[in-house]
């Protein structure tokens, strides 16, 4: 079974046979099969769902914690990672609450709004809603954001450079929108996460919300004991998480 895997006979999203068929055709009893999908099932190569079946692992996409401010696409473009974008909705809305209040705007000013859904590998994997402060980026409605990456037409219309961002993670469940977006079960756990991004006067520019699958992310940190062995970076470590990844 681990040759299968590793050689891509069995690809990741695989459904394995019924373990009675399984066993039949490994010449194995099912005692010993159980065995074995349990050791690779702790390896990470299969995920076992209750009442699905037994599924070749699709690979995990590590989300480094607090090092840089990097964009969710230039961190899978670093790790070599293809990914595809599909804008599912996009225009310009009047600000209402929470929207006006975190970009501390009036009610009714003019924000770009743009809801994509990002896919690896032909799988969708996060959905991801945008509000940008409108008279800010003037124009931005025009770009093909199918193609084009979200920061990168921000940043080409801004007056002022992007500071820091401030962001949290929490997990939830996802409601039907979401679910049937990403293509799981409703109510299936996901990383949900919120941002909003300042311009390096300290105005807020950009809000964002985003869920992330949790069967295909993984958070993780290089933390440092001391002050003295910690690296520069442009943002505090905060008291609550704060992920490195945009969702741009």
């Amino acid at each position: 079974m681990r040759r299968q895997i590793e050689s891509g006979a069995w690809p990741p999203g695989h459904k394995l046979e019924a373990e009675v068929e399984l066993a039949q055709a490994l010449g194995v009893n099912r005692g010993t099969l159980r065995k074995a999908l349990a050791a690779l099932t702790e390896a990470g190569l299969l995920v076992r769902t209750h009442g699905r079946g037994t599924f070749v692992a699709t690979p995990i996409i590590d989300q480094n914690l607090a090092e840089r401010m990097v964009t969710f696409s230039e961190d899978l473009l670093s790790k070599g990672i293809t990914f595809e974008t599909k804008v599912l909705q996009q225009g310009i809305i009047q600000a209402h609450g929470p929207i006006d209040a975190m970009l501390a705007l009036p009610i009714g000013a003019p924000v770009f709004f743009v809801r994509r859904l990002r896919y690896v590998d032909a799988e969708p994997v996060a959905v991801m809603n945008n509000y940008l402060v409108y008279e800010r980026c003037p124009g931005i409605e025009t770009v093909d954001l199918n193609t084009t990456r979200l920061f990168v037409a921000l940043s080409q219309r801004l007056d002022r450079p992007i500071s820091h961002a401030r962001r949290t993670f929490q997990a939830r469940r996802a409601t039907r929108v979401v679910a049937a977006a990403l293509g799981i079960p409703l109510r299936e756990a996901v990383m949900y996460g919120e941002e909003l991004t300042f311009l390096d006067d300290g105005t807020p520019v950009h809000f964002a919300e985003f869920w992330l699958r949790g069967d295909r992310f993984r958070l993780t940190a290089t933390v440092y004991r001391g002050r003295g062995h910690r690296p520069e970076s442009p943002l505090s470590i905060l008291a609550d998480t704060v992920p490195a990844c945009l969702p741009a």
